[in-house]
């Protein structure tokens, strides 16, 4: 029994310091960008040594994956299920884009280093994409898929990705002074432009 109870309470220790380096990690990625956020310095904001961070993290990759999850599971993106409920294309739009871009104004911060350092570094671009693609794909077909078949043309699925697209929200609202609600409804209108358009430039 005393034996099992050590091997319990030293697997609940490794994971305690397991959580304290992602959350480290995760506070200098917010900050200062994961380019920044060095081992040595996710070390150090975590009290623990290197070879303890690399016990638990051999790489950067395994480090980044920690983290994208842990931010996931406590910070998660939008289910665009609920908007399948509204039949409306254009009600849909602007019900899921505003939920989204609610999305990237609270985790702004992180989103925007991770994308800028992603541009450089191959293996966070990678697991951005891995842990991202999937979300944005399902927002942006549910928003698609409150069209008629007919009209769900490649100008359609191109606007759909374009509008949910955190650079696009940083555009709009942060660059260009819109509200959320403006921003959104701006982006749900290009959309019925974009069927519309593409659905004629199919008859024609």
């Amino acid at each position: 029994m005393a034996r099992r109870y050590e091997q319990k309470a030293r697997a609940e220790q490794q994971e305690q310091t397991r959580r304290r380096i992602v959350e480290a990690a995760l506070e200098l990625h917010r900050t200062a960008g994961p380019a920044e956020s060095s081992f040595s310095a996710v070390a150090e904001r975590a009290g623990v040594q290197r070879s303890t961070l690399y016990r638990h993290f051999p790489d950067d990759r395994a480090l980044f994956m920690a983290c994208s999850g842990l931010h996931l599971d406590e910070h998660p993106f939008p289910d665009p299920a609920p908007w399948r409920a509204i039949a409306a294309p254009e009600d849909r739009a602007e019900t899921g884009i505003a939920a989204v871009y609610a999305y990237w104004a609270a985790n702004e911060s992180l989103i925007a280093n991770v994308l800028r350092d992603g541009e450089r570094d191959p293996v966070l671009h990678e697991v951005n994409e891995l842990r991202m693609g999937e979300p944005m794909a399902a927002a942006r077909d549910a928003l698609v898929d409150a069209w008629p078949e007919r009209d769900r043309t490649p100008e359609l699925v191109a606007a759909a990705a374009l509008a949910v697209d955190f650079r696009t929200w940083q555009t709009l609202v942060r660059r260009g002074g819109l509200g959320p609600a403006s921003a959104a409804a701006l982006m749900a209108s290009t959309l019925v432009h974009a069927a519309r358009h593409g659905a004629a430039a199919t008859v024609a």
